[in-house]
């Protein structure tokens, strides 16, 4: 009869280096990743957005269209956003908040949802009307709106600014309480130049 010998699994200091190693480089990974994703990000404030998008139709759900070049004078917010998005959730109250006062002195906000396969049409429609958004709302691919923010980075939100001159004055990516503070003060200051 053989004897089976029971020990405790204790890893031997090598497998103890490599599980360390691989911890660290995980974490370091996790930690760099948004400096990364920053770095990418090339939207410029101060500046007017190149010719071949300030152009580009922006086509809503409603039929309308609208170019950045033709709102040159107007207070424009594009917020790009997703239906299946929580944060894109938290974020349309923010873009709701602004009255038909703010419309009649000059503010034009767009919303861009995302045409992805969970974003149809009938997707949009109903969280437009379930997120009671009172401005136009229409969709938008990924490559188009990689163009818009200078970016690969396309998750969402993000806000893009612009001011009556048309030359970008604040972009926001993500949604928490500092960015809806921060969008509605760039607003109202954008809205009170003339």
């Amino acid at each position: 009869m053989s004897k089976v010998f029971f020990r405790p699994f204790f890893p031997a200091p090598r497998q103890l280096r490599t599980a360390a190693v691989s911890l660290l480089a995980g974490l370091a990974f996790v930690i760099l990743l948004p400096i990364f994703n920053s770095a990418d990000a090339k939207v410029k404030i101060g500046e007017l957005p190149k010719d071949a998008i300030a152009r580009r139709q922006l086509r809503m759900t409603d039929g309308r269209q609208f170019t950045l070049s033709e709102m040159r004078g107007k207070v424009v917010v594009l917020d790009f956003f997703a239906v299946w998005c929580g944060h894109s959730r938290q974020h349309i109250p923010t873009m709701t908040k602004f009255t038909e006062d703010d419309a009649k002195r000059g503010l034009q906000i767009i919303g861009l949802a995302v045409d992805d396969a969970e974003s149809t049409p009938k997707r949009v429609a109903e969280f437009i009307q379930q997120m009671k958004i009172t401005y136009p709302v229409g969709m938008i691919e990924d490559p188009v709106f990689a163009k818009f923010v200078e970016s690969k980075d396309v998750s969402v939100p993000q806000t893009l600014i612009y001011g009556r001159d048309g030359k970008l004055v604040a972009y926001f990516n993500g949604h928490d309480a500092t960015v809806d503070s921060e969008i509605t003060a760039t607003v109202k200051r954008e809205l009170a130049k003339q």
